[in-house]
């Protein structure tokens, strides 16, 4: 085990991949976010290292990990670290059954110094959001139980989506219109690139027509809201919230999502582009509305940073929160992620906030550290 200085050690959790034959990390879509943090931690005083569930050694107190030094990825075994940042975004990878117990372990021992542990789950934001000051801000969500009740729910609304409870990327989810015939167009995002469309005679028959999929998993009903579009595509605004190097909230980005021609879905992820929420979501109202709709934006965000937090029962480094402005100028809670995507380079964005999104969880890391001692 190399000798790891006093300085305080932090580790990113994600699946990292050693490549045998080239003596580095395979790469991935986190590879380069991650070694600009452990150049960040180590321009802060800290080392960093990034681990996978895999390579902890509960018994003997050691880690194996990977750091980014001298130009190159190396190698390492570690004490535990201080501090333990959740950067794992496969749902799959978190709920293997063989790192379940080394996951619950960490997260019992590291308390709050775990930060950004797991993933959330649609209906679970839900409930804390409603019990909240933003209640009035949340579109109608139910869970699914019966084809009738999902039936009821689209008759009652007629623009409504069904959601993968545990899903992410915009994928799994069904969007269903109800004509004036009482007919049903339906919108199915099956894959990244992959949308399935079709009509159906009644809200009954739509349902009825995905109902091996709700056998196969848990879903929720959400009320379809009329958001401001742009050209016809959905727009939804993404507010990254990050706690700084004092525990503070702060914003770090905000910026709108435009979903591609064709889908109705906004992650940049699997198509949507980013443009400033002035363009893409204000430019329709008067001066005195956009004053308003952007206070309410602001403290919108801040308020459901609070209600999360008070729901879950522990603090958060960062949280993703979107939100959709109706025709009115209302503002709407469309999401909120506990592991927001974070880019290392941006075509349209701010370079100064690509590097601050990097910046301030080594910062909120090293803070937690101070707070321990």
């Amino acid at each position: 085990m190399r000798k790891v200085s006093g300085r305080p050690l932090i580790g990113i959790l994600d699946h990292p991949r050693w490549d045998e034959k080239r003596g580095t990390l395979r790469e991935n879509d986190q590879t380069a976010g991650i070694r600009r943090m452990v150049e960040i931690a180590q321009s802060l005083g800290a080392d960093a290292f990034v681990f996978s569930l895999a390579d902890v050694d509960l018994k003997a107190r050691r880690v194996r990990g990977f750091t980014w030094r001298d130009g190159r990825w190396a190698e390492q075994t570690y004490r535990f670290p201080d501090v333990i940042y959740d950067q794992l975004v496969s749902r799959k990878m978190e709920l293997s059954g063989p790192f379940q117990d080394t996951r619950r372990a960490l997260s019992s021992e590291y308390g709050d110094r775990f930060f950004n542990d797991g993933f959330f789950d649609k209906w679970q934001i839900y409930e804390w959001l409603r019990r909240s000051p933003v209640r009035a801000h949340v579109p109608e969500t139910v869970r699914h139980r019966s084809l009738r009740q999902g039936a009821d729910f689209l008759a009652r609304h007629r623009v409504a989506f069904l959601k993968p409870l545990h899903g992410s990327l915009g994928l799994g989810i069904v969007r269903f219109t109800m004509e004036k015939d009482g007919s049903v167009a339906y919108e199915w995002k099956r894959s990244r690139d992959g949308m399935t469309r079709g009509t159906a005679p009644s809200p009954a028959d739509a349902v009825q027509m995905f109902r091996t999929q709700l056998r196969r998993r848990p879903y929720i009903w959400q009320q379809g809201i009329d958001l401001i579009a742009l050209d016809g595509r959905p727009v939804d605004i993404r507010i990254l919230l990050q706690r700084d190097g004092t525990g503070a909230w702060k914003r770090t980005k905000t910026f709108a999502r435009v979903a591609k021609s064709g889908d109705f879905t906004s992650n940049l992820t699997t198509g949507g582009g980013a443009m400033p929420v002035d363009r893409a979501v204000l430019s329709g109202f008067p001066d005195d509305v956009k004053k308003r709709v952007r206070a309410s934006i602001r403290r919108l965000a801040e308020k459901v940073a609070e209600a999360v937090e008070a729901g879950a029962g522990r603090t958060f480094g960062e949280l993703g929160i979107d939100l959709g402005v109706d025709r009115r100028g209302f503002v709407w809670v469309i999401e909120v992620n506990s592991k927001p995507r974070k880019a290392p380079a941006s075509a349209s964005g701010r370079d100064d906030l690509v590097e601050l999104s990097f910046r301030r969880p080594m910062e909120y890391a090293l803070f937690l550290t101070r707070r321990q001692s």
